[in-house]
């Protein structure tokens, strides 16, 4: 929780766990229960194994019998503890790559759509242009993915004409192709 949700659930801001029960605010505001009275504790069982108390998973509507409830690669509980994604959702930033691909194949953060931030979403540069979805330049020659695209060159090739100057020169520095 953050500062200001910590104050609107009524818990103490500089500590994670104002009363002292071994439980995180977090962790009672996810199970309903007072995170200033130590006697309101959450239960602790966990039938699935994945990291979520059984509490937990019905508040969030996610199955306490499935360690996956979306089928996206990544336990629920390190979806909702460790990533911050939805265990509900295979694909939390909607980016057409799933969650457990993001974080188990290809490296890309899972709730940002274009995790390099060059302007092409993360499935279409490993699914459409073949280029690196956490490097905005794949190919190194100073223009970024979407750049060389516009261009017309290849953004996987620093030097797509094979004329000895690469890509990004020839846009930046002498504007010839």
């Amino acid at each position: 929780l953050d500062d200001s949700e910590e104050v609107a659930f009524g818990s103490y801001p500089d500590d994670s766990d104002s009363d002292d029960d071994t439980f995180s605010d977090y962790e009672e505001y996810l199970a309903g229960t007072d995170p200033l009275d130590a006697s309101s504790t959450p239960s602790t069982v966990d039938t699935d194994g994945d990291g979520l108390y059984d509490v937990y998973e019905s508040s969030l509507g996610t199955d306490m019998n499935d360690t996956d409830s979306d089928d996206d690669g990544l336990d629920d509980g390190e979806e909702v503890l460790t990533h911050g994604t939805d265990p509900l959702n295979e694909d939390s930033d909607s980016d057409g790559l799933t969650d457990g691909d993001e974080v188990n194949v290809y490296g890309t953060d899972p709730n940002n759509a274009d995790t390099d931030g060059d302007s092409l979403n993360d499935s279409d540069e490993v699914n459409v242009y073949g280029t690196d979805a956490d490097n905005a330049d794949t190919d190194g020659d100073g223009l970024e993915d979407a750049e060389e695209l516009s261009y017309g060159s290849d953004p996987s090739d620093a030097d797509t004409d094979s004329d000895g100057l690469n890509d990004g020169d020839e846009v930046l520095t002498y504007s010839t192709d």
